[in-house]
């Protein structure tokens, strides 16, 4: 798939500002990797972005292509991390985010709180979360986290998870951004039980031993993702994890030949980097 962005710049910084929606609608664009930024009612929330480098072990970054626009030209209300990875909880990115949006709160998992407050960012900012603690944010706007197996589950000593996918509900909207997982028992059963998922984001690059080897740690490959989105009834399914990294790539067009072999009933959407897609 192509790595141009369709909108980068001012260009796509312009329409997030300017676009304004009636409350039953809500805009998503897809800004690389897993990174999603969603508009509601005019409230931004960005989930992993990574508005950076991402350097290897010789220095080199890793990154196929370049960032859209640079951290501190987004105005953003809520920023949420899944998981300490840094093409998931960028430190650079965070820290800009921040001092540029003094009011935003960055939620992330309860035991990864430490490591924002190292990064130098306010603690007040901070909104940390357990597994099934359901919060709500604002008016409107309620979150409840569920645990994720990035290839299994991991836990600190309290029993809280350090990966968390997040069930947004806008509105009358709802959505699931999964961050780095596989599919578990677990997960499915706990979507199965919400009040309906009109949008699922999530990995499709999949894991193998040769990753591992290399300590990439992997997640659902487009078969799973595609079964796991009809499992949990997910109205339109957007798959993602699968450009930003060389050597940790995948073709999104097999997910796509799952969907219309396995699925036809389902609706699925492939952006374009930078791409605006209105729910």
């Amino acid at each position: 798939m192509s790595n141009k962005w369709y909108k980068k710049g001012s260009e796509l910084l312009r329409e997030i500002v300017e676009t304004s929606l009636p409350k039953e609608l809500c805009s998503l664009w897809y800004i690389g990797q897993m990174g999603m930024i969603l508009k509601w009612k005019g409230i931004v929330l960005c989930i992993d972005p990574v508005l950076g480098a991402m350097p290897g072990e010789d220095g080199e970054d890793r990154r196929n292509y370049p960032i859209p626009f640079l951290p501190e030209e987004l105005r953003a209300d809520y920023v949420f991390c899944t998981h300490d990875h840094g093409d998931h909880m960028h430190q650079e990115t965070l820290v800009k985010l921040a001092k540029r949006n003094p009011q935003m709160k960055i939620v992330l998992p309860l035991p990864l709180v430490e490591q924002a407050l190292s990064f130098g960012i306010s603690k007040d900012q901070l909104l940390g979360l357990c597994q099934d603690q359901k919060i709500t944010l604002e008016e409107g706007i309620q979150v409840n986290p569920a645990a994720t197996a990035h290839e299994s589950y991991q836990f600190d000593q309290e029993g809280h998870s350090l990966t968390l996918g997040y069930e947004i509900r806008l509105g009358d909207r709802g959505f699931f951004h999964s961050g780095d997982t596989i599919v578990t028992r677990e997960l499915i059963d706990k979507l199965q039980k919400s009040h309906g998922i009109d949008a699922a984001m999530i990995p499709i690059n999949g894991r193998d031993l040769e990753r591992n080897e290399r300590d990439i740690v992997g997640n659902m490959n487009s078969r799973e993702a595609c079964w796991f989105a009809s499992a949990i009834g997910a109205d339109l399914t957007i798959p993602l994890h699968y450009d930003m990294i060389g050597g940790n790539k995948e073709n999104p067009l097999i997910f796509a030949d799952y969907m219309e072999r396995h699925y036809p009933e389902k609706k699925y959407h492939i952006f374009r980097l930078g791409e605006r897609y209105i729910l």
